[in-house]
């Protein structure tokens, strides 16, 4: 039997409204907004977003058996089902999430940063895991839907609670980390994702910061170019990092991967773990999806970067990628970056020329944001184009960098190719 999460009555009291249909204090499995996976038992709660409504699918919600609905209007059609009647659902689900946030017990890490955040979250939940129960932003629920429902979802009993906080317009880390309100803070890599939206690179960097005001505690890289912005925004204490040597073995390759796993080193040790537990916890990570996933296939590897990509992520990923044993071919299948606004085509301009300095066996750019990437010997081609050149040509030994923002979907010249070789 699944576990109750939570009950009518603390939901009710928590958001401060009554239930209609229901006198009685009637479990809750869980809480969700999408009556695709709403599970029997869960309540339903009816968002409306930029392109739809949940109020449109309260029916299937009834129909998969949801045990009770929070919406802005009656229902008087499913008159046996439990319903909170409440002016706006998204601030009912943000004070949902304070209420279970007020229960918490164990310790709550924030972070955020412009390039591996999950990963970061996932090395850190790792480590940590060594120590006791954890919970985690489930893939990257980082936004104002996300980061409610991830802790919504979350054993209030955990003794960890690890959450990514992602933003693509000024004010929301503030507002994300106000419902969080962590221990602890933790700052990635600043680089120019989401600069279509802020004025600067220090624009982006006074927006992460925004996390250290409402943490007690703050993991900073001494090292990083803005270690003295962040130390000033911090109100409690500050944990260094990132000049002593660094004792334990990368779970992947790339001094990117090495400065991630510094991180969740450095928390790993400030709260308690033995250097054998961390160690641990570093081996027993493993990347989310499309994060540096490698696949062989037919003597050839394959590495999916594909779930995002910005400046600095994507200059890490192809010089990782150039120093990577290989008995083969180096091919690197690049897609373009997305939201930089303005100054698009200068970063892809600039990516060419740094791509030239790594002197790959063949390029091939993706789209019509992928030929902006200017670079010696390139291919601009489409998908189906990609794929035919890549089936044509890779044999055993070879390998493959497929690498892009989310919106290009490359992944999907992947899921094509190892059908096709």
């Amino acid at each position: 039997m699944e576990q109750v999460k939570y009950s009518a009555a603390e939901c009710a009291a928590w958001i401060s409204e009554p239930w209609k249909n229901s006198d009685r204090n009637f479990p809750i499995l869980g809480i969700s907004h999408d009556t695709r996976t709403l599970k029997p038992g869960e309540l339903y709660i009816a968002i409306r977003g930029a392109t739809h409504d949940g109020h449109e699918f309260v029916q299937q919600a009834v129909e998969k058996g949801a045990a009770g609905l929070i919406v802005e209007r009656e229902f008087p059609m499913f008159g046996t089902v439990p319903q909170m009647i409440v002016p706006d659902t998204m601030s009912a689900l943000w004070m949902l999430a304070a209420g279970v946030r007020g229960r918490w017990g164990g310790t709550v890490i924030g972070i955020t940063g412009s390039v591996g955040k999950t990963t970061v979250k996932e090395l850190i939940a790792s480590v940590l895991a060594q120590k006791g129960r954890v919970c985690k932003t489930p893939g990257n629920w980082n936004n104002d839907v996300g980061l409610p429902l991830s802790m919504l979802a979350a054993d209030r009993n955990a003794d960890f609670f690890v959450f990514e906080l992602g933003m693509n317009h000024p004010g929301e880390i503030d507002r994300l980390a106000s419902l969080l309100r962590p221990d602890w803070a933790v700052l990635t890599d600043i680089g120019k994702a989401h600069i279509e939206f802020f004025q600067s690179l220090d624009g982006i960097a006074a927006e992460k910061a925004s996390l250290l005001a409402h943490a007690d505690n703050a993991l900073l890289d001494e090292t990083s170019e803005w270690f003295e912005l962040f130390k000033s925004k911090c109100k409690g204490r500050v944990v260094a990092f990132g000049n002593e040597p660094f004792a334990f073995a990368a779970p992947l390759p790339g001094e990117h991967m090495i400065r991630n796993a510094r991180r969740a080193a450095a928390l790993g040790l400030e709260l308690g773990l033995s250097p054998e537990a961390v160690q641990s916890g570093l081996s027993t990570f493993q990347s989310a999806p499309m994060r540096w996933e490698r696949t062989l296939h037919n003597g050839i590897v394959f590495i999916n970067d594909a779930y995002n990509a910005n400046p600095l992520s994507m200059r890490a990923a192809l010089t990782t990628f150039s120093q990577l044993p290989c008995e083969g071919r180096r091919f690197a299948v690049l897609g373009g970056m997305r939201e930089l606004g303005v100054t698009a085509n200068a970063e892809h301009r600039e990516l060419g020329r740094f791509v030239d300095t790594l002197k790959f066996d063949s390029v091939i750019t993706v789209g019509d944001f992928g030929a902006q990437i200017v670079c010696e010997g390139v291919v601009g081609v489409d998908k189906t184009a990609a794929v035919d050149i890549l089936r044509t040509h890779l044999r055993a030994g070879d390998m493959v960098l497929l690498k892009a923002s989310r919106g290009e979907r490359l992944e999907s010249i992947l899921d094509e190719l190892i059908t096709k070789i």
